[in-house]
């Protein structure tokens, strides 16, 4: 039998914690040389440019790559942490199509034989 918790206003604690966990992935920072490079919503902003809105699989590869804070991410990593994305290839498209939706395509390199990073 499940029970409300009265406290909330009705919602479940798991709704609650998939409210907080959707409200820390609605804004991403990690600092850059050059300035802050920031997900808010279904946008990067990076300095020195407009918000640029990525398709769902590149903005799910940019939320991790932000999230590790220039840390390389291995792509078996990637492919753990993004089960929708399906196949090897697949995350090759994303991080490919990714790269050619910013300004700067240097931000997202690739660390052979190892992964991932953003260029910090």
């Amino acid at each position: 039998m499940h029970q409300d918790n009265p406290g909330t206003g009705g919602n479940s604690m798991a709704e609650l914690a998939s409210e907080v966990v959707e409200e820390e992935e609605h804004y991403l920072r990690v600092q850059m040389p050059r300035g802050p490079v920031e997900i808010i919503g279904n946008e990067v902003h990076l300095p020195g440019h407009q918000g640029i809105r990525l398709a769902p699989g590149p903005m799910s590869v940019m939320r991790v790559l932000v999230k590790a804070q220039g840390a390389v991410i291995s792509r078996d990593h990637l492919l753990r942490m993004l089960p929708h994305c399906g196949s090897l290839h697949g995350l090759e498209m994303w991080v490919s199509r990714l790269r050619h939706s910013l300004p700067e395509t240097h931000i997202v390199q690739t660390v052979v034989k190892r992964g991932y990073r953003l260029a910090l």
